[in-house]
C-alpha cells in the first residue's frame, strides 16, 4: 500500500470515529435531558396532585364541620355557618385554582377521579349551605367521598408511577384507642 492510501484509510478510521463518538454523545445528552424533562414533570404532577389533596381536604373540612354544627353525624368539631361560609367560600376559591392545575398537569384518568372526588365534596356543601337536609344522604356522601378520595389517590399513584402497591382499604377504619374511651358521646335529648 502507498502511503497514500494509508492516510486516506486513517483519514477514512478517524472521521467514522468522530462520527460514531458525536452520534454516542448526541444519544447520551438527549436520553439524560429525556429523563431529566420527565423527572421534572414528575415532580410537577407530584405537587399539584398533593397540593390539589390539600385544597379539597380542606374543603371537605369545613363542610363537615358546618354540618357538625347543624346536627348532622360528623365526629368533628362544630362550626357555626355564620362563621364557616367565609372560611367555606375561600377554601374553595383555593380549590378552583388548583383545579385548574389539575387540568393543566393531570393524566386524563387523574383528571376524571379529581372531579369525581370534587363532586363528592360539592355534594357535602350543600348539606354545609341547609341545600339537602337527608341524614341518610349526608351518611352516603360520606362513605362516596371516601371511595372517590381512595381512586384518586390510587390513580395519582399510578400516574406518577408509584409501584408500592394499592393503598389498603381498611384505612377509614377507627383505631382502637377510640373503643377505650367508649362511644361518641351524644346530643341531650331536647325532649328533657
Amino acid at each position: 500500500m502507498t502511503s497514500w492510501s494509508t492516510s486516506l484509510i486513517t483519514l477514512a478510521a478517524v472521521a467514522v470515529g468522530a462520527l460514531l463518538s458525536f452520534v454516542s454523545t448526541r444519544l447520551t445528552d438527549r436520553s439524560r435531558w429525556q429523563r431529566e424533562e420527565s423527572l421534572r414533570w414528575d415532580a410537577r404532577r407530584l405537587d399539584t396532585y398533593s397540593e390539589f389533596g390539600s385544597a379539597l381536604l380542606k374543603f371537605i373540612n369545613i363542610t363537615l364541620r358546618i354540618s357538625a354544627g347543624l346536627g348532622f353525624p360528623s365526629g368533628i368539631q362544630p362550626l357555626d355557618g355564620e362563621a364557616g361560609r367565609p372560611a367555606l367560600a375561600a377554601a374553595g376559591t383555593e380549590l378552583n385554582v388548583q383545579w385548574e392545575r389539575i387540568l393543566l398537569l393531570g393524566s386524563p384518568d387523574a383528571i376524571i377521579a379529581a372531579r369525581t372526588w370534587q363532586e363528592g365534596a360539592f355534594h357535602l356543601e350543600y348539606f354545609a349551605r341547609q341545600l339537602r337536609s337527608d341524614p341518610a344522604e349526608f351518611a352516603k356522601a360520606r362513605q362516596d367521598i371516601r371511595e372517590a378520595r381512595r381512586r384518586f389517590y390510587s390513580t395519582a399513584r399510578a400516574d406518577l408511577g408509584i409501584t408500592s402497591g394499592d393503598i389498603p382499604a381498611d384505612i377509614y377504619a377507627p383505631g382502637n384507642w377510640r373503643t377505650l374511651i367508649g362511644p361518641e358521646p351524644q346530643a341531650p335529648d331536647p325532649e328533657l
